[in-house]
């Protein structure tokens, strides 16, 4: 990023109608994410039948973080908002304490590691901590390459991978479903927060 480009950012970032200076490039951007543009959404592979799609409608967050030293994306995610599509009787089982257990545990966030500002453009790995069902894991998703130039104002931000249910301690149903769980996260941030 061109050092005009991000001194240009950083006055959307922080405000006013000067240049930033350095001290406000050290600041920390707290960008909330905007819920109603945002969402996940999960495939169950099943042994027998084609994949369960789900997604979960309600999404909250933030990206947090400087051009200069970086970014982490926190999402949270209310698992009551899940939804499948399919047979009323797999909702049933996908919200189940044998799967998901939403109603003990609605409660889903992933949290990245930092990655830089060039990342939020190109895509890459992207590491973090996944809660599900009360227990937190180390993920490595993939951050998808930007359709745009202000990934989270003018295209999502994406974020997708894989789990282990197993390692979420969703045992149950073995004979019918595999173990793999396929995320993706869709992400868009306050439109108020960027604006000139």
């Amino acid at each position: 990023m061109s050092f005009a480009r991000t001194s240009a950012l950083l006055v959307l970032l922080f405000g006013g109608g000067s240049m930033a200076t350095p001290a406000q490039a050290k600041e920390i951007a707290s960008i909330a994410l905007d819920a109603g543009q945002s969402s996940a959404s999960f495939i169950v592979h099943m042994r027998i039948r084609k994949p369960a799609e789900g997604k979960l409608t309600k999404v909250s967050g933030q990206l947090r973080g400087t051009p200069v030293a970086g970014w982490e994306v926190l999402v949270k995610v209310d698992g009551s908002s899940l939804h499948l599509d399919g047979p009323r009787w797999m909702d049933r089982v996908t919200r189940s304490d044998a799967f998901l257990a939403v109603d003990r545990f609605p409660a889903i966030g992933f949290d990245s590691e930092r990655f830089t500002d060039a990342m939020l453009r190109t895509g890459g790995p992207l590491r973090g901590q996944l809660t599900l069902r009360g227990l937190t894991r180390p993920v490595s998703f993939k951050l998808l390459p930007s359709a745009c130039d202000q990934p989270g104002r003018n295209c999502d931000i994406q974020v997708q991978g894989t789990i282990s249910r197993h390692a979420f301690g969703m045992n149950a149903y073995r004979a019918l479903v595999k173990d793999n769980v396929d995320f993706h996260i869709r992400a868009r941030l306050q439109p108020t927060t960027l604006a000139p």
